[in-house]
């Protein structure tokens, strides 16, 4: 019987070795990609550590196997070189966030001269059809003029909903919401229930509405698939919301350090995806704003000071973007 415990227990102790080895294995192999948004003192804490902070937001272990299974797909590392934005790969079919200076090239010029088809629109074109006005002039604004206002996003926003100090919002914001799942999940609480966002839309009338979006979105298909449905949604929200004036927030950018070591989440990547759906604000009813203005310091990218993981502000800097938005209201005559 004595052999028999010694048994149990040492197969207890395997089992719990090989557990955190696989955990390990499989933090250090999503470190760039399910995991890139997640990250660990290792002086102070398992490399493991990373897969469970990913579980309570939503990432399991076997994500890596899907988002692997897309990036072979799509070729994003690859000895030629990223793959073009020409490619007409699927929201769900990750391709690359980057391209080369000759596929940008060619799909400028393929954009420009191809017209749109099946009643799409052109990459670049705004919702509403046409071109964009003049430059849209801002204007100071004080807090109450924030009341009406609605704010989408990601966790960039969860953290701008708990440390502005902006009470009188609302948010639309969960960790991990992308520009392709906004409207599939239930995360607007509105009287008691938690809604869609276009059924919350429905329910509830908003002067301005901010949406930030697309950090979670690098290495999932092409720019212009991104722009595109970026388009989409946006002409959404304004079949709901008519009278509100909508601001594209652009994606804020990494640290430096981050940037120059990962080959999906860094700024090259957001800064070509922030020029396409800066082209979709016409700059009567939707207009785009980047908050990078005002973060980013020499090197381009958010200072290291600034954030606790190299992509999210410390609670300490959420003043700084709230600040700028302060100075880019838009007064429309009533």
């Amino acid at each position: 019987m004595r052999n028999l415990g010694d048994f149990k227990r040492y197969r207890l102790l395997a089992l719990l070795s090989a557990s955190t080895v696989v955990l390990s294995l499989v933090g250090y192999l999503g470190r760039n990609t399910v995991y890139a948004e997640n990250s660990v003192d290792l002086i102070k804490s398992p490399r493991l550590a990373v897969v469970f902070q990913g579980m309570e937001q939503g990432k399991y272990p076997w994500d890596i196997l899907a988002f692997g299974s897309r990036k072979t797909a799509a070729g994003i590392i690859d000895d030629r070189g990223p793959a073009g934005m020409g490619e007409t790969a699927s929201p769900e079919t990750a391709a690359s966030p980057e391209t080369t200076a000759s596929a940008e090239s060619a799909a400028s010029k393929t954009e420009k001269s191809a017209p749109p088809q099946d009643g799409k629109k052109a990459e670049g074109e705004s919702p509403s059809g046409g071109k964009a006005e003049s430059a849209p002039v801002f204007t100071t604004v004080d807090q109450s003029y924030f009341d009406d206002a609605l704010f989408i996003g990601d966790s960039r926003t969860v953290g701008l909903s708990q440390y502005s100090g902006w009470k009188n919002p609302v948010y639309y914001a969960d960790i991990g919401l992308t520009i392709y799942d906004v409207f599939e999940k239930k995360i607007a609480k509105v009287n008691g229930e938690t809604l869609t966002i276009d059924k919350a839309l429905e329910k509830q009338k908003f002067g301005k509405i901010y949406i930030m979006l697309g950090i979670n979105e690098l290495g999932r298909g092409t720019t212009g698939k991104f722009a595109e449905r970026y388009s989409q949604v946006i002409g959404r929200i304004r079949e709901l919301q008519p009278d509100a004036v909508i601001y594209i927030e652009g994606i804020m950018r990494v640290t430096k350090k981050k940037s120059d070591t990962d080959p999906i989440f860094n700024n090259k990547n957001i800064n070509e995806r922030n020029a396409a759906i800066e082209k979709l604000a016409d700059n009567a009813s939707v207009f785009y704003i980047d908050v990078n203005q005002a973060i980013a310091d020499e090197t381009g990218g958010i200072p290291e000071a600034y954030t606790f993981d190299n992509v999210h502000l410390k609670a300490a800097y959420y003043h700084i973007w709230t600040d700028f938005l302060l100075t880019h209201g838009i007064m429309r005559n009533s």
